[in-house]
């Protein structure tokens, strides 16, 4: 992936949760802009370097925009945003993937994207656009260097390697499925790694059942999450932890970060207090001994 010479710092900030907005809510409630822009802030100051966002998180793209017009340096930035959810330029033609990153230029305040991630498409939109002149457009705006990266932003592994062999990828934004609860992501990591395509990591808390917080605390279930990870295996998680006195959110996070295919875990933070706890849980040094443990006594291996 083309970054400029910027080395990705190994947490990043999404922009789901400082969307949230009124008529928008994700995770549980509508986020100031004031609240918003002090986060994006907080974490841009505290080496954090790379910001994902979409047109379909709320109001994130106009909050981000705010904050970048104040932080200024924007070339020490790396900027993602999406395309095909955007809630009037939605679908995967080429027609409304350009107006989609035409309106994230302007709303973003910024003339370029680093990333530009096609968002959510099923399998058959996919290939519609693969074969409609979707993609064409979209490698037309990185050869007039709107976008310098074509991403792809979806759970369908498959979907993911589709593209990755395309050899249109630049980098993959694949989520829920790669951490202490699940590593359903094993093979795809291993092709991105293969093919040398960077591999930024979503929704790693699991939606807060990673977090340190009791579990049974959890009320936010996007994605059906009791669907695909075991509730009363991340109890015995947590419980675990607090028995031998281990930050859990830290052990995950280095239980990713030690996978060599992923460059950045990208974090849904609401706050600059949220995006701290991420940023320090990713310092702590937990010693291989503690690691070892934990994952022989939930079966896990470490890639």
């Amino acid at each position: 992936m083309n970054t400029n010479e910027i080395s990705i710092f190994p947490i990043s900030l999404g922009g789901a949760g400082i969307g949230s907005c009124k008529e928008n809510i994700f995770f549980k409630r509508p986020v100031s802009d004031k609240k918003a822009v002090e986060t994006v802030l907080f974490a841009l100051e505290n080496n954090i370097n790379l910001i994902d966002t979409s047109p379909f998180y709320g109001d994130s793209e106009r909050k981000i925009g705010i904050a970048l017009q104040e932080y200024g340096n924007r070339s020490s930035i790396i900027l993602s945003t999406k395309a095909g959810t955007h809630p009037i330029y939605k679908g995967y033609s080429g027609e409304n993937l350009r107006r989609s990153v035409e309106n994230s230029l302007k709303v973003l305040k910024t003339d370029y994207l680093d990333i530009l991630h096609i968002h959510d498409p099923s399998d058959v939109e996919f290939k519609n656009m693969m074969e409609n002149g979707g993609m064409e457009v979209l490698l037309r705006l990185k050869e007039e260097r709107v976008i310098h990266n074509i991403g792809l932003g979806v759970r369908d592994h498959n979907l993911h390697k589709q593209f990755i062999l395309s050899g249109y990828a630049d980098v993959i934004l694949p989520y829920l499925d790669y951490n202490l609860l699940s590593t359903k992501a094993d093979d795809l990591l291993e092709v991105a790694k293969k093919n040398n395509i960077t591999v930024l990591l979503g929704s790693a808390l699991c939606m807060g059942l990673l977090s340190g917080i009791n579990p049974t605390e959890i009320t936010i279930r996007h994605y059906a999450i009791e669907k695909d990870v075991s509730i009363e295996k991340a109890m015995e998680m947590y419980l675990w932890c607090c028995e031998n006195d281990v930050n859990l959110m830290a052990l995950n996070y280095q239980f990713i970060l030690n996978n060599p295919a992923v460059s950045t875990i990208v974090i849904g933070a609401s706050s600059k207090e949220e995006v701290e706890k991420s940023i320090n849980a990713y310092k702590e040094n937990i010693s291989s001994s503690i690691i070892k443990s934990f994952l022989k006594k939930f079966k896990l291996s470490q890639s």
